[in-house]
């Protein structure tokens, strides 16, 4: 009997929509979103005061000289590869770079264990993917169209981890002092279909194992375009759409690193360090 759990996407779909994306991506300029990561990356590395010899960045757009433009010379690392795939990795790195990647990998702790282990000690993970906000309101205009025309919802957007679980995540991969932040945004668009180019972009299309394989009519299409533009457009007609990247950041162990300190080691007490009386309860 096959126990294993149901798979969420569709490899087929997946492949699909990624292979189009590399097209896509390869015809004009890269995605505003995915330069709006990598030049955040950059300054992510900008601010470390160390030099990074061996770094790669993980994925099927290479943002290689996106990152490079935006680093001073003398910061860049000596060496910067690139590959597709986690399995591709291949040796220690100083830095592992992975950037609005990681939305339809099913194994995602098991991918975040994998960067792990081919940092070297001291070594710096940097994540960015989608967070659990981004597409709110295509989300419930979506809902309320599936909801008005087949009379129910379907799946149609992928499943994102919001800022606790990627906390928890992080957490599990055995990095030491691991953050988690948040960069959120809110765009405008003229019309629907430019978001979802956006998206065609990303390759972030529908590619669910749920997904309802039915052909959508003209009315449907209608409906969205009047549910979206009701409930999320400005006075000017424009239509708002959210976007938010999580980034998950961590150091590869390292006897360097500051610890915390043990309970009960203060050195001062906190009302000496308020300049505020102490009382006893």
């Amino acid at each position: 009997m096959n126990t294993s759990a149901p798979k969420i996407f569709d490899p087929k779909a997946l492949r699909f929509a990624k292979a189009r994306a590399a097209r896509r991506q390869a015809r004009k300029d890269v995605s505003f979103l995915y330069e709006r990561a990598a030049e955040d990356a950059a300054s992510r590395l900008e601010d470390i005061n160390r030099q990074f010899d061996r770094a790669v960045l993980i994925g099927g757009f290479d943002g290689r000289d996106i990152i490079q433009s935006h680093l001073r010379p003398e910061r860049r690392p000596i060496s910067f590869d690139h590959i597709e795939r986690p399995a591709d990795l291949d040796s220690d790195y100083d830095v592992i770079l992975s950037l609005l990647e990681l939305q339809s990998d099913e194994g995602l702790p098991n991918t975040l264990t994998t960067f792990r282990q081919y940092l070297k000690p001291d070594g710096l993970l940097i994540v960015a993917q989608f967070g659990g906000e981004t597409l709110t309101q295509l989300r419930q205009s979506l809902y309320a169209t599936d909801q008005q025309i087949i009379g129910g919802a379907t799946a149609r957007v992928y499943p994102m981890v919001d800022y606790s679980q990627a906390a928890m995540l992080l957490g599990r991969t055995g990095l030491a002092l691991p953050v988690v932040d948040t960069d959120r945004m809110t765009v405008t668009y003229g019309k629907l279909e430019s978001l979802v180019s956006d998206l065609r972009d990303l390759g972030l299309t529908n590619a669910l194992s749920a997904r309802d394989k039915r052909p959508l009519s003209r009315g449907w299409f209608t409906t969205l375009r009047e549910k979206y533009a009701e409930h999320f457009s400005r006075e000017d007609g424009k239509l708002l759409a959210t976007f938010e990247i999580l980034w998950m950041t961590g150091w590869a162990p390292h006897a360097s690193q500051q610890k915390p300190l043990k309970p009960g080691s203060a050195k001062m007490r906190l009302s000496d360090a308020l300049n505020t009386d102490e009382r006893k309860l």
